[in-house]
């Protein structure tokens, strides 16, 4: 989900974008009492509470590419992922910019099943020009 997102930001020839579960967002989140998005730095590794650190974490996180999408966005996250939290994926979601649609799975974990897979691949036949 989160390579999706960032590649759709940096390639214009890029015209919808599937994403699931995105790694990598909001992962300053816990600085402002939120869960934060994987790799989870501030509560799994050591020395990550740094400015330096918090500045360079910026450049890959998802919430940043988000601003600059204006492409059909789909996006699906469970709501128990314990993995990427759905906090952090509703983020991402309400940053983009141009139409989206979000399937959020009350019973999903960090998996999608295939009732989620061929929803995403129906989506993505409608996009295809």
């Amino acid at each position: 989900g989160a390579l999706a997102l960032v590649v759709t930001a940096l390639d214009n020839r890029i015209t919808a974008c599937a994403a699931a579960h995105p790694a990598l967002s909001d992962m300053a989140g816990y600085k402002a009492g939120r869960a934060g998005g994987y790799p989870h730095f501030f509560t799994k590794f050591d020395g990550m509470d740094t400015p330096e650190k918090i500045n360079t974490m910026a450049y890959f996180d998802v919430v940043n590419f988000a601003r600059q999408i204006e492409v059909p966005v789909f996006m699906t996250w469970g709501f128990n992922d314990d993995v990427c939290p759905p906090t952090t994926s509703y983020i991402v979601y309400n940053l983009l910019q141009g139409p989206k649609e979000a399937l959020i799975t009350p019973v999903n974990e960090h998996w999608i099943s295939s009732e989620t897979r061929h929803y995403i691949m129906k989506w993505i036949k409608a996009q295809l020009r």
